[in-house]
C-alpha cells in the first residue's frame, strides 16, 4: 500500500488533487480490508449493537426495528449520505479498529478521519500511510492543534465526501494513572467521579463541531463494552492489541450502544457545550454500570428506567468480517500489480537514462 501511494500520490496531487484524494480514500479502503481480515482470522468477534429508537426516521415499524432485518441500515443512513462526527468512550486501542470496521460495513471506511498523537505520523509504514489518509495528528498544545483542526475541518467542509470524524473525548484509554488524574480533576471541579469512564475534554470536540455545523446533520455517540470484563477491570490490560492479534485473547462479543444527537440541538457556546458533553458521559457511565451488571446493554424499561416503557431498544448483531473479503483481496492485489508494474519500468527507464547521461558527461 505504501509503495502504491508513493508511486502515485507524489505526482498525482499536482496533476489532480481530486483524483489524488479519491485514490488515497481507496487506499484507506484497502487498509481497512487488511484490518477486517486480521480480525476475522485472529480475533473473530461479533458486534452486538443496541440503539435508541430515535435512530430510525420511521419509528412506526417497531417489529422490524428490533430484528436483524434490513432496517438497520437506516441507523447510519444520514452518516452514509452526509458524513458525521463519532464520539465514543475509549476502553482499549481496539476501539478505533471496531469503529472502522463498523464504517466498513456501511461502505464508508474510505472516509474515516481519526485523531492521533503527533509522534505516530513518523512511524515507518503505518505513519506514512495514515498521513496520506489525511488523519489528524495532534501535539496536545492548543495553539498548534487549533490550526491543525482548522485545516482539516476546512477540507472536510469543502469536499463532498461523507467523512466520519472519530473523536475520543476522554483523550486516552482507561488506565490507573489516567483514572487517578480524572478523579482528582472531578474533585477539584465539584463533579461526581465517574466509575467506568474518564471525564471528557470538550474543547477540541466543540471546536471541530463548530466548523462542521451545516455540513453534518448528526453526532453519533457510541458506548463500547467488551464481553468477559468485570467492574473494575482495566480493558486495555485484558484486551490489548498484542494479546488479541498475537495471543488470540479476544472478546467473543463487542457491545456497542448507538445514540444520535442532531447537531442543531447541541449548544454552541463553551459553557453549554461543556455541560452537554459532561451529561453525555454521565449517561455513558450509567450505561456501562448496567453493562457490567447484565453482561450487555439494557434492552427495555425493566432493565433501565431511562428506556420508555413499551419501547424496547433497537438490536442487531453483525460478524466483524465480510463474506466477500477473498474477492476484495484478489482485486486489491491485482490493483497493486497494475500500479506497481508500470511504475517499476518507468523508474527503471528514468534511472537508466540518468546513468547514461551522467556517464556521457563524465567521459
Amino acid at each position: 500500500m505504501n509503495l502504491s501511494q508513493l508511486a502515485v500520490s507524489w505526482w498525482l496531487q499536482y496533476l489532480s488533487p481530486w483524483i489524488d484524494r479519491k485514490f488515497n480514500q481507496h487506499c484507506e479502503h484497502w487498509f481497512c480490508n487488511l484490518l477486517v481480515a486480521a480480525t476475522a482470522i485472529w480475533a473473530p468477534t461479533k458486534l452486538v449493537l443496541t440503539g435508541d429508537r430515535e435512530l430510525l426516521d420511521d419509528k412506526s415499524s417497531s417489529g422490524a426495528a428490533t430484528s436483524n432485518g434490513g432496517s438497520e441500515r437506516s441507523w447510519f443512513a444520514p452518516a452514509v449520505e452526509h458524513g458525521c462526527m463519532v464520539i465514543s468512550n475509549h476502553q482499549t486501542y481496539f476501539d478505533w479498529i471496531i469503529i472502522w470496521i463498523l464504517s466498513y460495513q456501511e461502505r464508508c471506511d474510505g472516509y474515516v478521519k481519526i485523531i492521533l498523537k503527533d509522534d505516530l505520523k513518523n512511524v515507518p509504514v503505518f505513519g506514512w500511510g495514515m498521513r496520506m489518509f489525511d488523519f489528524i495528528f495532534l501535539k496536545r498544545k492548543w495553539a498548534d492543534d487549533q490550526q491543525t483542526f482548522t485545516r482539516h475541518m476546512r477540507r472536510i467542509v469543502e469536499h463532498d465526501d461523507p467523512a466520519w470524524l472519530l473523536i475520543f473525548p476522554e483523550g486516552t484509554v482507561l488506565c490507573n494513572k489516567r483514572i487517578a488524574i480524572s478523579d482528582k480533576y472531578a474533585e477539584k471541579m465539584g463533579h461526581k467521579k465517574p466509575e467506568h469512564t474518564l471525564l471528557p475534554r470538550a474543547n477540541g470536540t466543540r471546536f471541530c463541531l463548530s466548523q462542521l455545523r451545516g455540513r453534518i446533520p448528526y453526532v453519533y455517540d457510541l458506548t463500547m463494552g467488551y464481553e468477559g470484563l468485570k467492574k473494575g477491570d482495566i480493558p486495555e490490560d485484558e484486551y490489548g492489541l498484542v494479546s488479541m492479534y498475537g495471543k488470540r485473547v479476544y472478546p467473543r462479543e463487542v457491545h456497542i450502544h448507538v445514540k444520535r444527537y442532531a447537531v442543531a440541538d447541541i449548544p454552541e457556546d463553551e459553557e453549554g457545550f461543556t455541560n452537554w458533553m459532561n451529561q453525555v458521559f454521565v449517561e455513558k457511565d450509567t450505561r456501562m454500570a448496567r453493562f457490567y451488571e447484565l453482561g450487555r446493554f439494557p434492552h427495555n424499561h425493566t432493565e433501565d428506567e431511562a428506556i420508555p416503557a413499551g419501547e424496547p431498544v433497537l438490536q442487531m448483531t453483525r460478524e466483524a468480517k465480510d463474506n466477500n473479503l477473498p474477492a476484495e483481496f484478489l482485486s486489491m492485489w491485482l490493483q497493486f500489480l497494475a500500479l506497481l508494474t508500470p511504475t517499476y519500468y518507468v523508474l527503471h527507464a528514468v534511472y537508466s537514462t540518468a546513468v547514461s547521461a551522467v556517464s556521457a558527461l563524465l567521459s
